[in-house]
């Protein structure tokens, strides 16, 4: 079985393939796969739609601080959720609450029913759209930085500092692991998102560097990152849904950690299974 669309977005191509099904579009994205007689043609095209309707105004992409939102509270919130009810809990306009709906509708990321309630979210699929337009290191001011006296000494001492800080990364995503489940790298970074860089780079003592960075200082694209953080041991960690969308879109082996949490995420939180 073979979609043909217009075109087929990633998010789509990556559900097809799970289901066994190919696709084609305009653009030049093919898959086709058949046993008898054995043929298999892959080519890609383009990643984005290059059509646009003057008349089409659906949301093209999930870039900004109201769609992340909304994205962070879908993740998290109770179902079903009305788009009004969605805005009022994420916090933005109806009209940004619809308009995030129908996209991830179309990349189905959630499952409505008739009258538009959200009865469902695939939150992997919706994690998948997200970091096709959200990128840690792009989306929020970063500080590359070091604690010349060890990554140990900035850890320890988040839970005393007078000014607010969410973790993220690395370190967020142990704080959400399971008992007894080893981590798949070690901790070489400490990401923190704050309300005032400077300020916490001076309590911690860390200074600018362009090598040996073991510290990222992020000022937030927004201040949901601190809202909807949550309290471990004494620290806030940002929700899980933006620590798997920086694990994501971060350096290094932080994809795997991403994999990890969300499949621990699975036994804890509805809407994580694949």
């Amino acid at each position: 079985m073979v979609l043909a669309a217009p075109f087929v977005s990633p998010t789509t191509r990556a559900q097809l393939e799970q289901h066994g099904m190919g696709w084609f579009d305009l653009t030049g994205n093919l898959r086709l796969r058949l046993d008898d007689p054995a043929v298999f043609l892959d080519r890609t095209g383009a990643e984005r739609s290059g059509f646009r309707d003057p008349a089409d105004r659906l949301l093209k992409s999930l870039r900004g601080p109201a769609a992340a939102k909304v994205v962070l509270e879908l993740a998290e919130t109770s179902l079903p959720v009305g788009v009004r009810e969605l805005a009022e809990r994420a916090q933005v306009g109806a009209a940004t609450s619809a308009r995030v709906l129908e996209l991830l509708d179309r990349e189905a990321a959630i499952t409505r029913s008739d009258d538009g309630v959200v009865t469902a979210v695939r939150k992997r699929l919706l994690m998948d759209r997200w970091a096709q337009d959200y990128k840690v290191m792009a989306s929020n001011e970063v500080i590359a930085t070091l604690d010349p006296r060890g990554l140990n000494h900035a850890l320890k001492a988040l839970s005393s500092l007078d000014t607010r800080v969410a973790v993220t990364g690395s370190a967020a995503a142990r704080a959400y692991l399971p008992d007894g489940v080893t981590p798949v790298s070690p901790i070489v970074s400490l990401s923190l998102y704050a309300e005032d860089p400077i300020g916490l780079m001076k309590q911690l003592g860390l200074r600018t560097a362009d090598r040996g960075t073991n510290v990222l200082v992020m000022r937030p694209y927004d201040d949901v990152v601190h809202t909807k953080a949550r309290l471990v041991g004494g620290i806030e960690y940002v929700p899980p849904a933006q620590v798997v969308a920086d694990l994501l879109t971060g350096p290094g082996r932080s994809t795997e950690e991403a994999e990890q949490l969300m499949a621990a995420l699975e036994s804890i939180e509805p809407g994580w299974e694949r």
